[in-house]
């Protein structure tokens, strides 16, 4: 395949940021502590946190469960198909810009939820929602954190798991607390509060796009001659010569199959557990004993990230997956309900940082927010169909046994592909005319 071309022009001016020039160390670890931040505080867009006021829009609204099931997985799938657009503006306005926009009009729209009258509503503000939060802070947070490490980023995406555990562990025991003390309509208002004092001021003070821009290299190593006379000769692809190869699709369905049976073991987990004789009231305690697995995901597949081809990894996701949808079947003890969180915790933490290393690792940083913005379609619309298709299969058979064992098959096919497909060519792209030149002055 050919390299993409473009015509030579100047390169433009470093950018000058007082916060890098005073930090006494690689600001790239700035950076991953506010990407961090970003990913937690996108909490009330998450299923674990909106799954705990279903029963709340089912008696005040007047909607019955798979209707509220629907109208969440129709609002999600919608969101998605719009993130190809984030994408673009993450590419084109860079990550700071963007988050403050994102960060302003997600604590709105997260106190809007309060004003909730009925199905229309819950459509149009779920939609909102999980298009600012669960798709575009996240896809913000952890393009600006792939953007300034390459070397390390299997390590450093690892450590950025650790964001989604902090999540898990915080919002939902804090959205069960505020909606006990304050009720449910008065807890929104509370969490999108909380959204705006946080994320506004953090994305301007923190936020810094690509470290080339300011004179740096990622990883925080002072570029030498070789580095500089290469600088802009990064492997870059664009979203469509990425869309050509089979390991962008082998990725793309290996994710959008995770969110499709993570989202609905998630948002249907009380009743999951019911179903199986076991208390529904063991839902917090298994979120949170998902998280503490999860860090042992995070840090464990960032580790092997750096030495392990991707795609064994894959397949070891994969069948952790698979374990966890035949755990969730055999459901009878404390015993079983702590497997099965370790199991989901495993998959779900391992799987976040995967979701958010390999693009960048197989088609460069340059079109990153392009490429992350037409596969997070899956990754977003997948916990749409997730959600709808156990809450239909319950609603017909009065189980979720027939469904998941039609979903077992998917991560297995998955596992086995990735034993047949080969990771892409390795080639060199022209130099980016619009990366500034490194010779022009330079920070350690």
């Amino acid at each position: 395949m050919a390299a993409s071309t473009s015509p030579t022009l100047p390169s433009p001016p470093l950018r000058t940021s007082r916060m890098i020039r005073r930090t006494p160390f690689f600001y790239g670890w700035i950076i991953l502590m506010a990407g961090m931040l970003g990913i937690v505080m996108m909490g009330p867009s998450q299923t674990f946190t909106i799954s705990l006021f279903i029963d709340h829009f089912v008696q005040d609204l007047g909607i019955s469960r798979s209707i509220v099931s629907l109208l969440y997985g129709v609002a999600t799938l919608t969101a998605s198909f719009l993130l190809p657009i984030t994408g673009r503006l993450v590419d084109r306005y860079g990550t700071r810009r963007l988050i403050v926009v994102n960060a302003l009009a997600f604590g709105l729209a997260i106190m809007l939820l309060s004003q909730l009258s009925g199905p229309w509503s819950l459509l149009g503000m779920m939609l909102v929602v999980r298009f600012l939060g669960f798709g575009s802070m996240q896809l913000i947070s952890n393009n600006v954190i792939a953007q300034w490490f390459v070397r390390r980023r299997g390590l450093v995406m690892g450590l950025a798991g650790q964001s989604l555990t902090i999540s898990l562990l915080i919002y939902p025991a804090l959205s069960n607390w505020l909606i006990g003390e304050l009720g449910w309509r008065m807890a929104w208002v509370t969490l999108g509060a909380l959204a705006l004092a946080v994320m506004l001021p953090a994305g301007w003070l923190f936020f810094r796009d690509r470290p080339e821009l300011y004179g740096l290299l990622p990883d925080g190593r002072a570029p030498t001659p070789a580095e500089v006379a290469a600088a802009g000769k990064e492997e870059h692809w664009t979203l469509a010569e990425a869309r050509r190869t089979p390991i962008f699709w082998l990725f793309a369905v290996a994710c959008t199959v995770l969110s499709i049976i993570t989202a609905g073991l998630v948002f249907h987990q009380t009743s999951l557990f019911e179903v199986h004789g076991v208390d529904g009231s063991l839902t917090v305690l298994c979120f949170q004993l998902q998280a503490l697995f999860a860090i042992v995901g995070n840090l464990g597949i960032g580790y092997l990230f750096d030495h392990v081809p991707t795609r064994r990894l894959l397949a070891l996701q994969m069948i952790l997956l698979g374990a966890a949808i035949v755990q969730m079947q055999l459901l009878q003890s404390m015993l079983d309900v702590v497997i099965y969180s370790a199991l989901m915790g495993l998959t779900t933490g391992s799987f976040r940082v995967m979701d958010a290393t390999v693009w960048a690792r197989y088609f460069g940083r340059l079109h990153l927010g392009s490429i992350r913005g037409a596969t997070m379609i899956g990754t977003v619309g997948g916990t749409a169909l997730g959600t709808f298709m156990l809450g239909l299969a319950y609603d017909l058979t009065g189980g979720y046994g027939y469904a998941l064992n039609l979903l077992l098959t998917l991560p297995l096919l998955i596992a086995i592909a990735s034993f047949i497909v080969k990771r892409p060519p390795t080639r060199v792209s022209t130099p980016d005319p619009n990366q500034p030149d490194l010779n022009q002055e330079v920070h350690p």
